[in-house]
């Protein structure tokens, strides 16, 4: 677009220096033809005027569009690098010998991050019920989703050594940023593990591998399952969040205010919620409600 307009511009100030040209060589009895060649310059230079304007529109388009992918990518690092810093182990649920819900979340949203005692308590946590931000999608994405990987549900004896080291392989890829590759393996991770401590976890980070690629309506469904199948686990109020900000990005706005208030209602005074409240507050800035 920017190109046509560009190639546009040229073309209308090509035509301003022939008309100049032109009214520069025309007689003085020919004066309705020079008032109508001054016509014609304005009428051009009005056009010149759009089309520059159409160019920094698009400009700007495409720089809010680089810095919102900019943003998730950070946020997706620092949440990564907040998991590891709590320990030796790639999650925060591998270092701890406790149940995986009492892991603090590490850090939510490409704005700000989250501290630790901020975050409440699993056993203070209501349980997540709320059927009006988890509705069947309805709008798709504007980008090409990586497709679900493809794996059937094989529940396997417990094993704790090669199921911890298939859930750090997942995380890994995660960090190495081959976000497809993190998807499969979350996904056949759930699939051969269901009932794992770490299970929790790699539903949430299923996710956000969609989530970061701007796959929001897969990632939507991946939240929205670790609402209804993990209702007490640490990543439940991140979840929630994350669903509110994808139907954000899909443009579903009653559906993304529903569970950004929802988020302030559940877990009031904390990071999340001031985070939940900054998007709310952006919407009503651009007019969504």
């Amino acid at each position: 677009m920017i190109l046509v307009c560009n190639k546009n511009i040229s073309m209308a100030s090509l035509a301003l220096a022939m008309l100049f040209t032109a009214s520069a060589n025309a007689q003085p009895q020919d004066t309705s033809v020079v008032a109508d060649l001054v016509s014609q310059v304005q009428e051009l230079q009005d056009e010149v005027r759009v089309l520059r304007g159409q160019v920094e529109d698009q400009a700007n388009q495409l720089e809010t569009l680089r810095q919102r992918q900019r943003d998730q990518f950070l946020d997706l690092d620092q949440r990564i690098s907040g998991q590891g810093a709590s320990g030796s182990s790639a999650s925060n649920k591998v270092t701890s010998p406790e149940r995986p819900g009492s892991a603090t979340v590490a850090s939510t949203g490409a704005d700000e991050s989250i501290n630790a005692d901020e975050e409440p308590a699993v056993d203070s946590m209501p349980a997540t019920d709320g059927p009006d931000v988890r509705p069947p999608m309805d709008l798709p994405s504007d980008t090409v989703a990586l497709d679900p990987p493809a794996v059937q549900s094989q529940a396997v004896p417990a094993n704790p050594v090669e199921e911890k080291a298939a859930y750090d392989q997942a995380f890994q890829s995660l960090k190495d940023l081959r976000y497809a590759d993190a998807a499969e393996g979350f996904q056949t991770f759930l699939a051969r593990y269901p009932q794992s401590e770490y299970a929790d976890n790699a539903q949430y980070w299923l996710g956000e591998s969609y989530y970061v690629t701007r796959n929001y309506d897969i990632a939507l469904d991946a939240f929205s399952d670790l609402l209804k199948n993990y209702s007490d686990s640490s990543k439940t109020p991140d979840a929630l969040l994350k669903i509110g900000y994808a139907h954000y990005e899909l443009k579903q706005w009653d559906k993304a205010r529903a569970a950004l208030e929802q988020v302030k209602q559940q877990f009031p005074d904390t990071t999340l919620a001031r985070l939940a409240d900054n998007r709310l507050r952006s919407m009503r800035m651009e007019g969504h409600y």
